[in-house]
């Protein structure tokens, strides 16, 4: 078997085929510049995403301490009943108004 002497460049790519390894370092670059595109948006969106979770973990909490103080809520604590009579009158009501064709 003939082994093939062909010089070579450091990068181990031959000089018989500049088209192709012209075309592979062209598309080595494009894969490293949308990798670090990606990176970057990945990040960003990490940043946002956690800032995100901040913000409603706090509207959550004060929502919490707004209902725990309302009228509303000690209203139907102290008269289960009537609020489940409202509220099954209302389900029938809306029932009848949108199931109507």
């Amino acid at each position: 078997m003939a082994t093939s002497t062909q010089p070579t460049k450091g990068n181990g790519a031959n000089d018989e085929h500049p088209v192709s390894d012209n075309l592979a370092k062209t598309l080595h670059n494009s894969v490293d510049a949308l990798h670090e595109t990606t990176a970057n948006a990945e990040t960003t969106i990490r940043d946002k995403s956690e800032h995100s979770k901040q913000a409603f973990d706090a509207q959550v909490t004060d929502l919490k301490k707004k209902w725990n103080k309302s009228e509303l809520k000690r209203y139907a604590s102290e008269n289960p009943i009537a609020t489940a009579g409202v509220a099954f009158t209302i389900g029938v009501l809306t029932t009848l108004l949108v199931g109507k064709k």
